[in-house]
Parts: structure tokens; C-alpha cells; sequence
């Protein structure tokens, strides 16, 4: 099981995980949440890092003569670094981070004191990885090109970390973005490669792949998942794309269209609402409905980051986009959310509850309720509270559950109060209303 460990970076004091096929990651605002997530995405993005650098050798040979692989690799990983966390010179000098996807196969990251340039980034490979590095520059310019064209890069460096899965991040603030979109994509269109820079990494990869995606809704979702069965030999679950698709429609009350470069919630057969003025819910929402869904439809086995996907939504609503990110966990893919919502909580609960006891029930009736591909299985998942710089785990073993302590928290406070307040006017003499 691949492994983060990350100690002294932004709000993060230390923390030692284990990468699980579904992580939930709540606590308070600024307690650590989103950093744990970015270095989670900081570190599987290394693959494509990596087949960008051997490729260099095939779009510019010359690219070549000047910095090995593995030193082109570092001088890149150091740049996306800045870009995520930026600068260290305000970092903590013991700050460091490793990331182990095997037991031979790692990556540390340290803060080297240097009199020319203070809390220099430094980068350690495993020897495995440095071997399999240094094989790419020792291989004739003719072969890699061949290599190259046929995917047998993508393929080695899958096999090598045993791991095909692509890193999605879906960050939060998503409204603005939704919001600004076509402004967005003009001004990012004439920006300088130094100027995209400046972007925060994620966010940057975000906008890029949702540019790449728009033109892929042109058509319904049901014309999508039609067209996807007749016309092409993947084996799509059609049981599973169906559900996606009906929680869509629930969520947005309508359905994303992007016609002729209009992005448009189309809400009846001739009507629809420009996404510009759409609810600031169903902007949040949207991409990340369109992102999941284009990945099952399209069976690329992913690892999904979706930060607080409870953003703007009506608790009912809340419920439901819980459900809907669930469904991503089939076909092998994976999930991690964070989140304040107990909302989100709770429905990620009666997920697991559903499977826990799927061995006891009718579970054509416990399909009624809660439809097998959206159970969640409590040995595949992981829960954990952020708080003053650590985390612990929130998963009630005996339970197979998230602690309830931890979802009903602010709910006791509000409740405590209010006692207070009834007591402090039973108090006073006066009858309680």
C-alpha cells in the first residue's frame, strides 16, 4: 500500500498515512486538510512529470545532451513544489516529506541549509527509481521514438510504480472558476508559461482539464453513454453510468451542455440558463459531476481529490453529490474527500452501514434503499480528523463507521447552548416556551 509522510509543511505539524482506496479527511478550516490533499496529488502527479521528461527526448533530442533524466525530473519536481506550496523561505527548516509507492520505490523531499540559497529544495530517488531513470538515457534516439508512439513509455513507468491510475484534483472555489469560465479561458490561452506558473499548481491542472473536457458535452448524457455502447468496443457499466447520470439531474435540476463554445444548464428540452447565471450550487457542482462521469464513461482508472464537494448545496443536495462521488469508487478507482459537512459525513455512514450488513438482510430490499454500487466497503476506507497540526483516525472499528462524535460535534455545542439558555430561564423563574 503506497504511504505519505509529511512533517512541518503549512498547518501540518506531522502526519504518517497509509493511502486507501477511499480517505474523508474533515476537521477545522486551516487544520491541514487541503495540504494532506495536494501533496497526496504533489506525489502521484510525478508519473506524468516523469513521462513528460523521458518524452523531452522525443519532441527535442538536443533536450537531451544538457541534464539527465533524473536531473531534469528533480530540477521539474522542484519547480511543482514552488508552484503547490510556495516559498520555502518561510517553511520550517526540518520540513520534509516521503512519499513510498512500494517498499523499494520513494521519493524524500528536504530542506537543505545553503549559503547562496537558503532552505534549498532538496530531492532524494530510491536506487530503483534512479536505475530505471538512468536506463531511459542510455536507450538509442530511433527506440525511444518508436517507444514513444506506441505508449510503451506510459506503459513502462505504469508497471514500474504498479500503478495505472490518472491523479485527478478538483479543487475547492470551484463557483468562480465555473463562473469566469470563458474569461478564464482567454486569459490562461495568452499567458506566458512563467505567468502559469504563478497559478497554484492544482488549480492550474484543474483548468486544464476541464478546457480539454467542455467539448466532450455537446450531447446529453444519455446520447453519451448511447453513443459510447454503439459505437465504440469498450465495456462500459451502463447500471453504473445510469445512476451517475439520474443523480446529475437531480443535482443540477437540469443537465451541462456546452454548445458551440456556450456553456448552458439546460434545464427542458427548449430551455436553459447560461452557467454564468446559474445557482452558485449548481456551479460548484457541475464540474465536478462532469469530471467524474467522464472518466467512468470513458473507463480511465483514476484517483479522484474532490475537496469539500458539500460547497453551496442544500443538505438534501449534499446527500446526494456523496453519492454520486461514490459511484467513481467502481471499476477500481479511488477517492478522497475533504470535507466539513456532516452531511457528508453521515451519508458516507449509512454507505458503509448498507454494507456491513449486506450479509444479514433482504438485499434486494437494502438495494432499494441504497443501491449496491454505492456500499461501501470499511476495509477499503479510511477517516481521519485534522486538528492543530495532526491527524487521527475517526473510524469506529467495532462500528465499521466514521465516530459519531466527530459528525454530531458542532451539533452538541449548538445543543449545549441552548440547554444553557433553557436552564438559565428556568432559572429566572420564568416558564420554559
Amino acid at each position: 500500500m503506497e504511504k505519505i509522510v509529511i512533517n512541518k509543511l503549512g498547518p501540518i505539524t506531522h502526519c504518517d498515512l497509509e493511502i486507501n482506496h477511499f480517505m474523508v479527511f474533515t476537521g477545522p478550516q486551516a487544520s491541514g486538510k487541503s495540504t494532506i490533499a495536494k501533496s497526496i496529488f504533489f506525489f502521484k502527479n510525478i508519473k506524468n512529470v516523469m513521462l513528460m521528461q523521458i518524452n523531452k527526448r522525443f519532441f527535442n533530442e538536443s533536450d537531451t545532451m544538457k541534464l539527465s533524466t533524473k536531473n531534469r525530473l528533480i530540477k521539474e519536481i522542484r519547480s511543482n513544489f514552488l508552484q503547490t506550496f510556495g516559498t520555502t523561505w518561510c517553511m520550517d527548516n526540518d520540513m520534509f516529506m516521503e512519499y513510498y509507492y512500494t517498499d523499494t520505490i520513494y521519493i524524500k523531499i528536504r530542506l537543505k541549509n545553503d549559503p547562496i540559497s537558503p532552505n534549498y529544495i532538496w530531492i532524494e530517488f530510491s536506487e530503483k527509481l534512479i536505475d530505471f531513470l538512468d536506463e531511459y538515457d542510455n536507450v538509442q534516439f530511433d527506440v525511444l521514438t518508436h517507444a514513444h508512439n506506441n505508449g510503451t513509455i506510459k506503459k513502462n513507468i505504469d508497471e514500474f510504480f504498479d500503478n495505472s491510475e490518472e491523479i485527478i484534483y478538483i479543487p475547492a472555489g470551484r463557483s468562480m472558476m465555473t463562473l469566469f469560465s470563458s474569461q478564464l479561458m482567454f486569459m490562461y490561452s495568452v499567458m506566458s508559461d512563467d505567468q502559469k506558473r504563478s497559478l497554484d499548481y492544482c488549480t492550474q491542472n484543474y483548468l486544464e482539464r476541464i478546457m480539454q473536457l467542455k467539448p466532450s458535452f455537446s450531447n446529453s448524457i444519455q446520447t453519451l453513454i448511447k453513443d459510447k455502447i454503439e459505437l465504440t468496443d469498450i465495456k462500459i457499466n451502463k447500471e453504473c453510468l445510469q445512476q451517475c447520470a439520474d443523480l446529475m439531474k437531480q443535482i443540477l435540476h437540469g443537465e451541462y451542455r456546452n454548445i458551440d463554445g456556450e456553456e448552458r444548464l439546460q434545464v427542458a428540452e427548449e430551455r436553459y440558463v447560461k452557467i454564468n447565471f446559474a445557482s452558485s450550487g449548481q456551479q460548484e457542482a457541475v464540474w465536478i459531476l462532469n469530471v467524474v462521469f467522464y472518466y467512468l464513461l470513458n473507463k480511465k482508472k483514476s484517483y479522484f481529490i474532490v475537496e469539500e464537494p458539500e460547497s453551496h448545496l442544500f443538505p438534501n443536495a449534499q446527500k446526494l453529490i456523496t453519492e454520486f462521488v461514490s459511484l467513481a469508487k467502481n471499476d477500481g478507482n479511488k477517492i478522497l474527500l475533504t470535507t466539513h459537512s456532516p452531511y457528508i459525513l453521515g451519508t458516507v455512514n449509512n454507505m458503509l452501514y448498507a454494507n456491513k450488513i449486506s450479509k444479514e438482510v433482504d438485499n434486494s430490499k437494502l438495494g432499494r434503499i441504497i443501491t449496491p454500487l454505492k456500499w461501501i466497503d470499511s476495509k477499503r476506507m479510511s477517516a481521519y480528523y485534522v486538528e492543530s497540526g495532526y491527524i487521527q483516525s475517526c473510524m469506529d472499528e467495532e462500528f465499521e463507521a466514521i465516530d459519531n462524535e466527530i459528525i454530531d460535534g458542532a451539533s452538541d455545542e449548538i445543543n449545549t447552548d441552548y440547554e444553557k439558555m433553557v436552564n438559565l430561564l428556568h432559572d429566572s423563574g420564568m416558564e420554559v416556551r
